[in-house]
């Protein structure tokens, strides 16, 4: 509430501000009956000084000083007295007001501030009352009491001054209230008069009587306008009381001298005052601290909101400061990244990515760093496993309140199995492209075979030697294997998704057709066991696509060489066919035996895109089958993986659409 103003013109029109208020104030209480001299039961002056230097700066003391002046040379001091007086009050004022001024007093809110003021007040009149006497006793200006008493007496009335008018001024802006409350302030003021002048004139009524009469009003003025209600209340009571006495009516005109009735004004207005002012203080302490255990309430209740939130959301909420060292994540953001989050706390982002991302990363903070800081990347992270974690990244710079940047707000998705499908289709479409070029080279070789075979068979009815006949017979045997093979190829990869009866025996033979290079040109026994001819009802691209998935899962188990075994049975029911695809390799490690059917989870690192087996799996139940997995695995000993599949005779093929 204090400010300064910088231009000297400014700074003449406030002195001369200060000078009129204080000579105003001081001319009110002068030509109040009751004053004896230069004292008086209540000398405004004193607060409208102790105001005018905490709102508008201690500069004004010049100004209290010549008010003051002027004051005392219009009633009638001598120049030496009136010189003295005013350096006392300027004096005391500045330092009152100094020693208030350390600590925020505007407005005065809590009963600490009511003591503070009472006890700096007190100081500061305590200087005045000290210097004016004296200097009365000095320039034989005044000697209507003793010393001590002149001194009480001026210390006093310019105590009651303070107490006043400075928390009326200090508080005038809690007026600004509704009008129904502003009609009720009004009602206030006019009861306390109405009720102050019935007493007033009643000739039987004590003065304590009288302190207790206008207490209820008092207590209403603290309760429902606080400090700046209790001190009109204070105010208004007062300035009526001074007049009465001052015209010898009521209950403080009875103590036979003006003297007593002075003392006994001044002690009654204290009472009410004070008291006024700490129960004002006391209720304005409880509401503000009521107020802020509201507030507490209410922000603690956002707080846990605001951390619910961030613990239950599926995104992770990583915050590092200003050095890239982890303050905060989420339990998600662990989680994702495999830690617990006070395992994180300290830590950099650099210690959460592959070594080959560290200056890449470091790059990008640097570059967010000096820039706005907020963007969406796509990034990669390691996994507490050394596994990948990809996460789109969304990132916003933290200020202080000063508008200093202290760090940065990041928010992950984790989006690892999106990158892995988005890979696995890629994969996907190069094997659909790739198996569309070995369709249409089929096609287009199988065209001039069909030609080869016919000339062959053209030249075996031209008479030729024993061994051109057998050299005939050698190219027609191995043009129609590469017949053959064009054929399965354009079978396997033509789109026929119908479903017809066909046996699970011929159809693994084909299948297995299409490795036959690769079997010859390895150590790999292939041990069949057929069984039954397994004919059941489905879909032979889709079957065939299985089966050509187990196969190529097996022999690469086998890495060249070892026993492929082929079964295939009718179940003990008869309810369908069972098949068994079983290698002797080196067999499914324990903790990734349940995890083989899941979706893009693979031990091929290089080369597999964990679709195979979950797509065979999702074939296989489209099928109304099941498909089921056991394997043995570690040194020593049997070791191998078993594929068993169920198929049915016949199934709904509605149902399985």
């Amino acid at each position: 509430m204090k400010w300064q103003v910088q231009n000297p013109s400014g700074r003449g029109f406030e002195l001369l501000v200060a000078v009129v208020l204080y000579v105003a104030a001081g001319e009110v209480e002068r030509v109040t009956p009751i004053t004896h001299g230069h004292s008086s039961p209540v000398w405004l002056a004193a607060g409208v000084a102790f105001a005018i230097l905490l709102i508008r700066g201690r500069y004004l003391w010049v100004g209290v000083a010549a008010g003051s002046f002027l004051v005392n040379r219009l009633g009638h001091a001598s120049l030496p007295a009136a010189a003295g007086i005013a350096i006392g009050n300027a004096l005391g004022a500045l330092i009152g007001t100094a020693l208030l001024a350390r600590e925020p007093v505007a407005p005065i809110k809590r009963l600490n501030d009511v003591f503070r003021l009472i006890g700096y007040g007190a100081l500061g009149t305590g200087i005045s009352a000290l210097i004016g006497p004296a200097v009365l006793v000095l320039t034989r200006s005044h000697n209507w009491v003793p010393f001590p008493s002149t001194a009480l007496m001026w210390w006093a009335g310019d105590m009651m001054g303070v107490l006043l008018v400075v928390p009326l001024v200090l508080n005038v802006a809690e007026f600004k209230i509704a009008k129904p409350r502003l009609a009720e302030l009004g009602l206030l003021v006019a009861c306390l008069l109405i009720f102050s002048e019935f007493l007033f004139r009643q000739t039987t009524v004590a003065a304590a009587v009288f302190g207790f009469c206008v207490l209820p009003f008092i207590i209403w003025s603290a309760t429902r306008f606080s400090i700046a209600g209790a001190a009109l209340s204070s105010f208004v009571v007062s300035a009526f009381a001074v007049c009465e006495t001052g015209n010898n009516v009521g209950p403080f005109a009875a103590y036979g001298s003006p003297l007593r009735n002075f003392e006994a004004l001044q002690v009654f207005m204290s009472v009410i005052t004070v008291s006024g002012l700490c129960l004002a203080a006391v209720i304005a302490d409880r509401t503000h601290m009521e107020r802020a255990l509201v507030r507490e309430n209410k922000l603690r209740l956002a707080q846990e909101q605001y951390r619910m939130i961030i613990e239950t959301t599926n995104d992770g909420v990583w915050i590092i400061d200003d050095q890239y060292h982890t303050t905060f994540v989420n339990r998600r953001m662990a989680e994702m990244l495999g830690f617990l989050p006070e395992e994180m706390l300290g830590h950099t982002p650099f210690d959460y990515v592959f070594p080959e991302d560290v200056a890449r990363k470091r790059a990008d903070l640097e570059r967010r760093r000096h820039g706005n800081g907020r963007e969406v990347i796509y990034n990669r992270f390691r996994h507490k496993d050394g596994s990948e974690l990809w996460a789109t990244l969304s990132t916003a710079p933290i200020f202080s309140d000063d508008g200093e940047r202290i760090g940065a707000l990041a928010m992950l998705s984790d989006v690892t199995l999106l990158r892995r499908t988005e890979d696995a289709l890629r994969r996907s479409e190069k094997l659909v492209a790739a198996g569309r070029l070995a369709a249409t080279i089929s096609h287009e070789v199988n065209n001039p075979l069909e030609a080869v075979v016919n000339l062959l068979y053209l030249l075996k009815i031209q008479p030729m030697n024993d061994q051109a006949k057998q050299y005939l017979d050698l190219t027609e045997k191995e043009v129609r294997r590469i017949s053959a093979i064009t054929q399965r190829t354009l079978g396997f990869f033509r789109d026929d998704s119908a479903w017809v009866e066909l046996s699970v025996a011929e159809l693994l033979e084909d299948t297995l057709a299409f490795y036959e290079q690769r079997l010859t040109g390895h150590s790999i026994q292939v041990v069949r066991d057929y069984a039954d001819r397994g004919i059941v009802s489905a879909s032979r691209s889709e079957l065939q696509q299985v089966l050509a998935n187990l196969i190529s899962n097996a022999l690469d188990a086998l890495n060249g060489s070892g026993r492929l075994t082929l079964q295939v049975s009718m179940a003990s029911d008869n309810s369908g066919t069972q098949v068994v695809v079983e290698d002797d390799g080196a067999g499914i490690a324990a903790e990734n035996l349940e995890r083989v059917f899941e979706p893009f989870f693979t031990t091929k690192q290089n080369t597999g895109t964990g679709l195979g087996l979950w797509v065979a799996k999702e074939i296989i139940q489209k099928h109304g089958g099941t498909i089921s997995v056991s394997s043995s695995h570690g040194p020593g000993g049997e070791h191998g993986t078993r594929f068993s599949v169920f198929l049915p005779r016949c199934i709904d093929r509605r149902a399985a659409a």
